[in-house]
């Protein structure tokens, strides 16, 4: 690889991890941590008196994010490829979004890799999830990179399960940039009695005191008014590109991913950064295009003018070559992500800068606050941009697609929120914010309804006179939708204000008519009662004259029947029974069977 010497961080951690000691390594960024235990790693399995056998592994190694297990595995790769004994050192990279777990399986299977890398989520499960496919008796090592980050970044369930599956016979490493002094992190990791190593670097600036960054970054900060940071972050880019030994590679930090989102096709549109080749990057991009970005933007020839927009995703362990300049636009939610964001330039010895951008006021504490952390600061000059030509130029971009004012809105809100969440709350503070300036300064063309918003008075901000139902998306199927809703929404509405009026119309408002209406109410249940008093008379009339009647008929029905029983026992002639029921009538017949 070119060196013909060891880094200080190596000649330290080498040797102790080669003795079977576990380290716990902070150094600053770009001192060459990975060396330290790749080559232990390779050595000690080389070394093994009995080989690895089918599924057996000697080493994991833990990364917080996908770019940098990749990274990882592309340093094994130097040592590992073409090398006469590849079966006990075979590598294997295992994260997430790249592939399923029955295809990583199959992977494993066909590869028989003996050192594993990859992200917490897809090692847990590749070790627990795939019916044991994976035999870690023989385990030599296990080392976790960014190992703070990954210790409070929500991984400790997957972490845990690893761990435990993991036999207690095995070195382990813990490397990072910034290390968490608690010891009861350290013990949750498995180490014990680990050995520190901390490589420091000497203040140049104040003799005997040292510093969390390299020595041979630059890092000053811009104080500016709270719509100007976009404008002095685009003097900064235009002033470098302008110095035939200015930088050419730059990374820009924002909070959220919709900022970069928003900035990304915001400012690939504007003409003071045509020169540059912009790219994004952020955690809620599909893997794919998250890959073919960072690929794309590492292999860019150094001469080309490139700049990359992302979040605190690319701010930890990331090597990419020939970064000379960072810009953060917005400051680390966390505090200890600034010393990684900024050593994203000057690795390796090479010269670098970096700015962050600060609001006049409150925000300037955190110069001070940084300088305790051991991270020195230097005040750069101000320069005053033509702020408002810089505006006006961006407003006028946003009004000719209605995404970009879709983005632009979504990033404002996300930033308000990231900012009211800032773990330095007592320096960033929301309801110090001047948020309508932060709103002119992301060129926005009206402001949002949100809460922050809602008390405020004389809010500095200019609306933009246009007319929102021709407002168009350039992109044809979202123009289409909008239209379609937009007609269903007038609809809706029109319907709903005609019910509304018609709940509301108006009634007779004076008195005699109201004493009418009453009046006419009244007779009204008046002569209904009338009725159903009728109805209720008529009804027991009619059954009373149907009693009698049934009670008449019965009587007769009784008196024939006493007849008939004397004409039966001869007390009675039957002429005369005949003539005492019927009268005279000789035709008709009672129809009953009478003695003669």
């Amino acid at each position: 690889m070119g060196f013909d010497q060891m880094t200080p961080v190596q000649a330290g951690a080498i040797p102790l991890f080669m003795k079977n000691k576990d380290v716990v390594v902070e150094a600053v960024t770009g001192s060459g941590k990975t060396l330290a235990f790749v080559i232990p790693i390779i050595e000690k399995l080389l070394r093994r008196e009995e080989p690895l056998k089918n599924h057996e592994i000697g080493a994991v190694v833990i990364t917080p994010t996908r770019e940098l297990a990749r990274q990882i595995h592309s340093v094994f790769e130097l040592f590992v490829k073409d090398h006469p004994r590849q079966d006990q050192i075979a590598l294997g990279l295992f994260i997430g979004g790249s592939g399923t777990l029955p295809q990583d399986t199959v992977t494993f299977k066909r590869d028989q890799p003996r050192i594993l890398i990859g992200t917490p989520g897809r090692l847990d499960e590749l070790l627990s999830k795939s019916s044991k496919l994976v035999n870690t008796k023989e385990l030599e090592v296990l080392v976790m990179d960014e190992a703070d980050r990954l210790l409070d970044m929500g991984f400790t369930q997957q972490l845990n399960s690893i761990i435990a599956q993991l036999p207690k016979q095995r070195r382990t490493g813990l490397f990072s940039a910034t290390m968490t002094d608690g010891l009861s992190e350290l013990v949750r990791a498995g180490l014990r009695n680990p050995v520190r190593i901390v490589v420091k670097v000497e203040d140049l600036n104040n003799k005997g005191s040292v510093q969390r960054t390299p020595a041979s970054l630059e890092i000053d900060y811009v104080v500016c008014e709270p719509e100007q940071k976009l404008t002095q972050m685009i003097r900064i880019l235009e002033a470098e590109l302008a110095d035939p030994e200015g930088a050419r590679k730059f990374i820009v930090y924002f909070a959220t991913c919709a900022c970069v989102d928003y900035f990304f096709k915001l400012l690939s549109r504007i003409p003071q950064l045509k020169p540059f080749s912009l790219h994004s990057l952020h955690g809620q991009m599909d893997p794919k295009k998250r890959t073919a970005t960072y690929t794309a933007y590492t292999q860019l020839p150094s001469a080309v003018p490139a700049i990359l927009f992302c979040t605190d995703v690319a701010s930890r362990g990331l090597d990419i070559p020939e970064v000379d300049y960072v810009i953060q636009v917005d400051p680390p939610q966390d505090p200890k992500a600034f010393t990684h964001r900024a050593g994203r330039a000057a690795r390796a010895g090479r010269k670098g800068k970096a700015t962050v951008l600060l609001v006049r006021g409150r925000e300037e504490v955190y110069v001070d606050f940084l300088r305790l952390r051991k991270v020195p600061l230097e005040r750069a000059p101000y320069h005053d941009p033509s702020v408002t030509e810089i505006i006006r130029t961006m407003r006028e971009v946003a009004k000719t697609d209605r995404d970009i004012y879709d983005r632009a809105m979504k990033a404002f809100v996300s930033w308000a929120r990231a900012y009211s969440k800032h773990e330095a709350s007592y320096i960033f503070r929301i309801k110090d914010a001047e948020l309508a300036r932060v709103a002119t300064g992301y060129a926005l063309l009206k402001l949002p309804k949100m809460p922050e918003l809602r008390d405020k008075k004389d809010l500095q901000f200019e609306y933009q006179d246009i007319d929102w139902d021709n407002y168009k998306y350039l992109d044809k199927q979202k123009e289409e939708k909008r239209v379609r809703e937009m007609l269903e929404y007038k609809a809706t509405a029109q319907a709903r204000a005609e019910a509304q009026a018609k709940a509301q119309k108006p009634k007779k408002s004076s008195a005699w008519s109201e004493k009418q209406d009453a009046k006419d109410r009244k007779l009204d249940r008046k002569a209904k009662k009338e009725r159903k008093r009728e109805f209720l008379k008529r009804s027991l009339e009619e059954a009373k004259i149907k009693k009698e009647e049934s009670e008449d008929d019965w009587d007769e029905l009784a008196n024939e029947e006493r007849l008939a029983k004397k004409v039966k026992r001869g007390r009675m002639d039957r002429n005369e029974f005949d003539k005492m029921v019927m009268g005279d009538d000789e035709d008709f017949d009672l129809g009953m069977d009478l003695p003669e």
